[in-house]
């Protein structure tokens, strides 16, 4: 079993997303490599790596900093894996926007785009840094992925309609169902079909000392555990009552700057 310990808690200022829906604009401008380095197999790894909060990183886990430079504008936003979403002005022409962590290699050409209301000329979408995937616990409850949007679960590598008994069922929870639902009627269906007793399953974490998980509390676990860079660490389940949030991501699937840091022992 993994022996995790909470090593601090981080309280920042907002979460990453803003609440204005994001805009299209004329100006379209491609990320095309800047910021990376080719590993030497075929891929690509960060040019520059800074993680954690006390090293001068932006958010404390893994993420990517984006910035677009565009001489004179007012606006921009960023489309990419995780959808379209509104980028942040720090100064004159220049943005940013922090994603949550995405393959390097998975990032061009023509994934990533970012779009802005000033003149075209010369416009830059670039990685200034970021950090890759290190095991933070967390917790994400079944009510969070029953009203996540599509960006939330693509992070996860998961849908709404994949089948319990063929992903859940095992490590999460310890019984086939005969119906074999889909993650997200078990996240949905009212009543107690799917908030029963728990069955422990081969994940340490569903054994005792921690109590065996019902599917719908398995589903939650299982999603959570699916976040690059986190894993489901069930000391999270009773805190989330006294904590202001134990989920790294938003419903929009962004990563949020308000975490909750477990580390390995």
């Amino acid at each position: 079993m993994l022996n995790l310990r909470r090593s601090s808690m981080v309280l920042a200022i907002a979460a990453l997303a803003l609440a204005a829906p994001a805009m299209a604009y004329d100006n379209f401008v491609p990320y095309s490599a800047q910021g990376m380095t080719a590993d030497g197999f075929g891929g690509y790894d960060l040019t520059t790596e800074l993680c954690g909060l006390a090293n001068g990183a932006d958010v404390d886990g893994p993420y990517i900093l984006w910035i677009l430079t565009a001489t004179g504008a007012n606006n921009a936003d960023i489309t990419g894996p995780w959808g379209t979403a509104p980028m942040f002005k720090v100064s004159n022409g220049t943005f940013k926007y922090i994603s949550a962590w995405w393959d390097p290699s998975t990032l061009f050409p023509g994934t990533v785009t970012a779009s802005y209301d000033a003149k075209a000329k010369n416009a830059q979408l670039t990685i200034s840094h970021g950090c890759r995937p290190y095991t933070h616990g967390a917790w994400c409850s079944p009510g969070f992925w029953r009203n996540a949007e599509d960006a939330a679960w693509t992070l996860t590598g998961q849908s709404k309609t994949a089948l319990f008994n063929n992903t859940v069922v095992g490590g999460f929870y310890g019984t086939a169902l005969g119906t074999n639902p889909t993650l997200f009627t078990v996240l949905s269906t009212s009543g107690g079909t799917y908030k029963g007793p728990g069955v422990a399953g081969s994940d340490p974490r569903t054994q005792s000392p921690n109590p065996g998980l019902n599917p719908f509390n398995a589903v939650g676990a299982y999603l959570t555990d699916q976040i690059p860079g986190y894993e489901f660490d069930p000391a999270m389940v009773t805190l989330e009552n006294n904590l202001s949030d134990t989920c790294p991501i938003d419903h929009h699937g962004n990563l949020k700057l308000v975490i909750i840091s477990r580390d390995r022992n």
